[in-house]
């Protein structure tokens, strides 16, 4: 079974495919002096980083946890 955190990881799929869709992105518009399509997709980049960051954040991961008992073990 998946961990919610994973769930982090679905956000900036989620924007990037609502790309099309979107009325305020997909239209004539400048945002920061740049098309708002390509601002959208820098955001969402940028996006994407802070979220794969966060499912490692949260992530447990099993090598840690062998080294850490192993520690132990040996502290014992």
């Amino acid at each position: 079974m998946r961990k919610p955190h994973m769930l982090w990881a679905v956000v900036p799929v989620l924007a990037f495919l609502s790309t099309p869709f979107l009325p305020f992105v997909n239209g004539p518009y400048l945002w920061f002096g740049i098309p708002s399509v390509l601002a959208w997709c820098l955001l969402w980049t940028a996006g994407t980083t802070a979220s794969l960051a966060l499912v490692e954040h949260f992530a447990q991961h099993t090598d840690d946890a062998d080294d850490r008992d192993e520690a132990e073990e040996a502290a014992a």
